[in-house]
């Protein structure tokens, strides 16, 4: 039986399943296919390169530097993003915490990231590869309307994929697997309401009119995810791990002091479902 990882975004609110993918590795879990959306394939990565605490690390020393993320950052020419892209995809990864990519290209490269296409309105998924040093579907996944400008790839433009698949849970079965565990960062019951933005959003974008329909519709996508996603956790084809309460922790929060208590609450949460865990990848 084939299990996959599958990773929700949430930007910050991610640092969870950073706790719970440390403690896969530390306990000897390794599941060689990862797919998401945003921040849950962005940091999902260092899981396939097994190295544990490195998204801790980032989160520790960078994330409240504000080369990491801030407006200045988003009122640059040459940035025009809320995060700073050069930092966050290029001087981290490559010197400050080095990605393994030689141990990334080994696990077979088995990262798929959802990104959304703007005209088309629709989702794609693309292969997360080992020698895109510069991590283009990763930050075409994280492009969050507003906070980024689109990022071209091969002559398409792409935004945030959690815009039109939040939890692309039914790719990755589609792709042949047999089971999923799938870590949310919304806790069990929420309700994504309409999103606010969508009028601003079709204002800014009036090229791209299928891109602020789908952002317009975003809260039922996802509210119809998380009902299909039961179904499957009751016929035993998934398995979800999510916060156990509403931490209040906000997409854009950089603080240290308030996210890494939040992973912990990943690390502990797994920890204490181990048993759970490997009772469904082996069973």
């Amino acid at each position: 039986m084939k299990t996959g990882l599958v990773l929700e975004g949430g930007a910050s609110r991610t640092i969870f399943t950073c706790g719970i993918l440390d403690a896969l590795l530390e306990n000897d879990i390794y599941i060689n296919y990862v797919a998401g959306a945003s921040a849950g394939i962005s940091f999902g990565v260092s899981y396939l390169s097994k190295q544990i605490g490195r998204n801790h690390k980032i989160t520790e020393f960078y994330m409240h530097d504000k080369r990491y993320m801030g407006f200045r950052n988003l009122l640059r020419k040459d940035n025009r993003s809320y995060y700073g892209l050069e930092f966050v995809f290029d001087e981290i990864p490559s010197r400050l915490i080095p990605f393994d990519f030689d141990e990334y290209k080994r696990s077979g490269e088995n990262a798929f990231g959802a990104v959304t296409n703007i005209e088309t309105g629709k989702t794609e998924y693309m292969r997360v590869k080992a020698d895109d040093h510069k991590w283009n579907v990763l930050r075409a996944s994280c492009a969050l309307p507003l906070l980024f400008e689109p990022i071209k790839i091969n002559g398409s433009y792409y935004m945030d994929g959690g815009i039109t698949d939040s939890i692309p849970f039914k790719y990755a079965l589609e792709s042949g697997l047999d089971k999923v565990i799938v870590v949310l960062t919304r806790p069990r019951g929420f309700i994504k309401k309409k999103e606010k933005l969508a009028p601003l959003v079709k204002m800014t974008y009036p090229k791209y009119p299928l891109l602020a329909k789908a952002l317009a519709n975003r809260h039922i996508m996802y509210n119809r995810e998380i009902a299909e996603l039961e179904q499957l956790e009751k016929a035993g084809k998934a398995l979800v791990l999510a916060p156990e309460k509403d931490y209040g922790i906000h997409r854009t929060e950089s603080d240290p002091n308030i996210l890494l208590p939040f992973e912990k609450e990943g690390h502990d949460y797994a920890v204490r479902n181990l048993a759970l865990i490997k009772e469904f990848i082996e069973k």
